[in-house]
C-alpha cells in the first residue's frame, strides 16, 4: 500500500499543472518513500529467517535454480545492512560516512537481487516450459506411431501392432 501510494502520488505530482498541488503530491511522495525505508529497518531478521529455512536451495528442481536462489538470498541479507548504512548516514546519526556512497552500494545490490529474482523467475519458467514441451513432443510421437499403425498395410509399421501395443500407447499419450 505504502509503495503503490509513494509511486502514485509521485506519478500525480510529476503530471500535475497546477504547481501547488503538484508539490503537494510530490511531498506525500517523499514521505511515504522515507516510511518504506524506515520500516525497511526491520526487515533483517524476518529475511535471515527466510534465508536459513531456504538452506542451500534443496527444494530447487535443480542445481542452477538453486545457485540462483542462495546468490539472490546472500545479496538481499547483505542488502539491509548496507541500506541502514545509508540511512544512519542520511539522517546524521553516523558520522564520517559518505552517504552517496551507501546509498550507491544500496542500489547495487538492489539492482543485483531484482536481476538475479528475474533470471531466476524466467529460467524457472523456461524450464517448466522445456518440460511441458518434452511431454507434449512424447504425446505427439505417441500419437503419430498410433496413427501409423491406422494406415492399410505397407505404409510404415502400419497394422502391425497388437490391441494391447496400441492400448498402452493411447492410454500414455492421453495421460501425457
Amino acid at each position: 500500500i505504502l509503495r503503490t501510494l509513494c509511486y502514485t502520488t509521485k506519478l500525480i505530482g510529476g503530471l500535475h499543472t497546477n504547481k501547488v498541488w503538484a508539490k503537494k503530491f510530490l511531498l506525500f511522495s517523499h514521505h511515504m518513500s522515507t516510511t518504506r525505508a524506515t520500516l525497511r529497518l526491520l526487515d533483517d531478521l524476518p529475511m535471515l529467517k527466510y534465508n536459513l529455512e531456504y538452506g542451500l536451495g534443496q527444494e530447487e528442481p535443480d542445481k542452477l535454480m538453486a545457485a540462483l536462489g542462495v546468490t539472490t538470498n546472500v545479496i538481499d541479507q547483505v542488502y539491509y545492512p548496507i541500506e541502514k548504512m545509508a540511512w544512519l548516514a542520511e539522517h546524521k546519526l553516523v558520522t564520517g560516512s559518505d552517504n552517496d556512497k551507501w546509498d550507491t552500494a544500496s542500489s547495487i545490490f538492489w539492482v543485483a537481487s531484482i536481476y538475479l529474482t528475474l533470471m531466476n523467475v524466467s529460467v524457472e519458467n523456461l524450464l517448466l516450459r522445456q518440460n511441458f514441451e518434452i511431454l507434449t513432443c512424447v504425446r505427439l510421437s505417441l500419437d503419430f506411431i498410433h496413427a501409423v499403425n491406422t494406415l492399410p498395410k505397407g505404409f510404415l509399421w502400419s497394422s502391425k501392432l497388437n490391441t494391447w501395443q496400441v492400448g498402452l500407447i493411447a492410454t500414455t499419450s492421453s495421460v501425457l
